[in-house]
């Protein structure tokens, strides 16, 4: 991340109270999710090795194809497995948006254990992901290759991500 880009990113966490420039792992949901086979499996963990179009079907895996997917969490720094969030008293839901290369646009809700998926057969890349929750959003800086979203954003981060997908 640039370190004009990342000076901004803090600044906002910080006047949101969102994050913390920590490197500390930290699980702030308290609890862990399995990989039972439903919206809110394995969070944190990569969901296109089993969800992808070319894996739907035909293949004897009858898991459904997405075009984009992953986990929102409180924090920077989650464990894998552990449940993001949160869905406060209400119910109210964050949702992640992704605008295709062609301009459409798709949203996702984010589960009670924190992740996000959009069935697709195909999403035309690259993309501009957000996640929007309270009024507030966090937008990417930069286009996105690919439907991954938790191969960069993992615990530590990879390839200038910051770690994982935070609420704004």
């Amino acid at each position: 991340m640039p370190p004009r880009a990342r000076t901004a990113w803090l600044a906002a966490c910080a006047a949101l109270a969102a994050c913390a420039p920590s490197d500390a792992t930290v699980c702030s949901s308290g609890h862990s999710v399995g990989t039972s086979e439903n919206a809110d499996m394995a969070p944190g963990q990569t969901c296109l090795a089993c969800h992808a179009y070319v894996n739907a079907g035909g293949d004897g895996m009858e898991a459904p194809s997405f075009g984009f997917a992953g986990t929102v969490y409180a924090t920077a720094h989650e464990p894998d497995g552990c449940a993001g969030g949160p869905v406060p008293p209400g119910g109210e839901r964050a949702e992640v948006e992704v605008v295709s290369a062609t301009g459409q646009h798709y949203v996702a809700p984010v589960t009670d254990g924190g992740n996000f998926m959009l069935e697709a057969d195909a999403i035309a890349f690259p993309i501009q992901a957000s996640v929007r929750f309270q009024g507030r959003t966090r937008a990417m800086i930069q286009a996105q290759p690919v439907g991954e979203c938790n191969l960069c954003h993992t615990v530590a981060g990879m390839a200038g991500a910051p770690g994982r997908i935070m609420l704004p």
